[in-house]
């Protein structure tokens, strides 16, 4: 594995979204109070600049505007980006950790895909329900099922 891929699936994104605030083991209730308080467009940015998206690629998978984050550079998001921001993050540290490296990760997301109707898998990630499918899909890639 070359050293840029090794980096890469050493990232935190909760961290990296939260700006310090939360990682991969924190208290639920922390995280539940980040919420309620709200994300700011910073960590979002330094996210997105991470994953080598673009903003507005980002801001469609929250649910959002590009513009609307632009806007709201210096306040706190809404709960509904926040949460959606917080779970992307979590999602992301999943699938770069089973795929090795951002790279192989978006490479991933960008492939349509026959368990999404083959539709690459940002398609739907905009959802609850689609973010629990991209789950379950590299779950059975963990388990050996094929995609």
């Amino acid at each position: 594995m070359s050293t840029v891929q090794n980096k890469s699936t050493k990232h935190d994104f909760l961290n990296v979204v939260t700006l310090g605030k939360l990682n991969t083991h924190s208290n639920p209730m922390t995280e539940i109070a980040i919420v309620k308080e709200g994300l700011t467009t910073a960590g979002l940015c330094t996210f997105s600049t991470l994953m080598q998206w673009e903003l507005s690629t980002l801001a469609k998978v929250l649910g959002t505007t590009k513009r609307t984050l632009l806007r709201n550079k210096d306040k706190h998001l809404n709960k509904q980006i926040s949460e959606n921001a917080i779970e992307v993050a979590r999602l992301s540290n999943f699938g770069t950790a089973y795929f090795g490296s951002i790279d192989n990760w978006n490479a991933w997301l960008y492939t349509p895909n026959i368990q999404f109707d083959n539709q690459p898998a940002r398609a739907i990630m905009n959802s609850v329900r689609g973010r629990e499918l991209i789950r379950r899909v590299i779950s059975g890639l963990q388990h050996g099922f094929t995609a």
